[in-house]
């Protein structure tokens, strides 16, 4: 079975202490310049992913810069749905993309074992010519049964709990700090006459596994989070029903705009604009460090910095985890080796490329040349610290998980809906048993 990181948080400090006092070189590997030196030039690839929005925007940036850099297009097509699904259809029918960024460690494995993605030494890059790019260990995640697969472009912290500094200062609150004082928070901005201050975009359910992953963090620590997400795991033991309990004294009816029904249908976007958006429901919305470029970038582009949206350290509970950090992170991937691929990939290693997307606010780099400065603003450079700071980084777990594994944000939908935790853990463990097995 193949192999990934544990425990990041060295090599992610690394990478923001590097990039604090380092200089922005654009060195790409065996040192030749980003622009690829005597590689192909005048190709056309296509990249797919999951983004839309801002965020394909974001990126649209990296790929001119590619184009500039090197004489090359990176066409972009997204896949927002079934991307899984859709992406082994296209393999099967053997019309893939030239390249693939995959949201998981479960999706690359099963990729990487079925043959749907070319190992980086099949593009002619040796994999060791890499390692100077990034701090150690940030290429572990992108190595299945020892060979490297996929290289981490981008990750953002899943620790941010954002809010509404206008809101809280009405109320003459401020943001919390623990579980209580969130709960505490809620009430309070209820008397004040925010009815339903918790926004939640529950119709994409992966927000929901966000929301597990982080309050078992801070309840257990990263040892025994690590081996709840690992082969190892057990989803009846105690530990989880008490954080789901936990998360359903939050996400409940009272808190939501629409009630929990309502925040079934709407999607993690909408649900930004709920708390951020210019007719605002909420003042509060749990999600990654990425909703800062969605919302500034896209949901309301009048939005003021330290004023009308900023963010909090998600609450802690008093437990060994109160200072880690989760991260959410991207493995980019070839799927074919026609000309262009192989100067695309380095291109994504080097500083020009992560400096580019950087600057959008959108990402925190793993390349570690790119400098402090290129984040533009005090929510990306506040998200590059809160990291850098942790006692612990951890990998989301759902995204561990294999990809043959039971939907848990499926699983917590109905656990939100009140249907029976016991039963519905029980299933879940065994489905995700059975897909650890059926991977080895």
């Amino acid at each position: 079975m193949a192999k990934f990181p544990r425990f990041l948080t060295l090599p992610i400090a690394a990478v923001i202490v590097v990039a604090a006092c380092g200089g922005g070189g654009s060195q790409a590997p065996g040192g030749s310049t980003a622009a690829g030196g005597s590689g192909a030039t005048g190709q056309t690839i296509t990249v797919t992913s999951l983004w839309g929005g801002s965020e394909q925007e974001s990126f649209q940036k990296v790929l001119d810069e590619f184009k500039t850099k090197t004489g090359n297009t990176a066409t972009y097509a997204a896949q927002r749905t079934d991307y899984a699904t859709v992406l082994q259809s296209k393999i099967t029918s053997g019309s893939p993309p030239d390249v693939a960024i995959m949201p998981g460690l479960g999706f690359l494995r099963q990729f990487a074992r079925s043959g749907g993605i070319k190992k980086i030494s099949d593009l002619g890059i040796d994999p060791a010519s890499l390692e100077g790019n990034y701090p150690p260990g940030i290429l572990d995640p992108g190595k299945v049964d020892g060979q490297l697969y996929g290289i981490m472009v981008k990750f953002n912290s899943k620790s941010t709990f954002w809010y509404r500094p206008d809101k809280l200062s009405a109320a003459g609150a401020q943001a919390p700090k623990s579980w209580d004082d969130l709960k505490t928070l809620i009430t309070t901005l209820q008397g004040k006459g925010d009815a339903t201050p918790l926004a939640l975009g529950a119709k994409d359910s992966w927000t929901l596994t966000d929301w597990f992953e982080e309050v078992y963090l801070r309840q257990n620590g990263a040892d025994v989070y690590k081996k709840l997400f690992s082969a190892d795991g057990d989803w009846t033991d105690p530990t989880v029903k008490k954080a789901l309990d936990s998360m359903k004294e939050v996400i409940a009816d009272k808190n939501v705009p629409g009630g929990i029904t309502g925040a079934l249908g709407v999607a993690f976007t909408d649900g930004i604009a709920q708390a951020f958006g210019t007719s605002p429901k909420a003042s509060l919305y749990y999600e990654g460090g990425f909703v800062g470029g969605i919302a500034t970038g896209q949901t309301n582009k009048a939005l003021e910095i330290g004023k009308t949206i900023d963010w909090f350290n998600f609450p802690t509970f008093g437990g060994s985890g109160d200072t880690a950090a989760e991260i959410g992170g991207d493995e980019i991937a070839a799927l074919t080796t026609k000309p262009g691929v192989k100067e695309f990939i380095q291109f994504m290693t080097t500083a020009d490329s992560g400096s580019t997307w950087a600057k959008t606010g959108a990402i925190i780099s793993p390349v570690k040349a790119v400098d402090a400065s290129s984040y533009p603003n005090d929510l990306a450079k506040k998200e590059a610290a809160q990291v850098s700071g942790a006692s612990a980084v951890v990998y989301d777990g759902s995204d561990t998980l294999p990809a043959g594994a039971p939907d848990m944000g499926a699983m917590l939908q109905k656990v939100i809906q009140g249907q029976d935790t016991t039963q519905l853990l029980t299933d879940f463990n065994t489905g995700v048993k059975k897909a650890w097995t059926d991977e080895k």
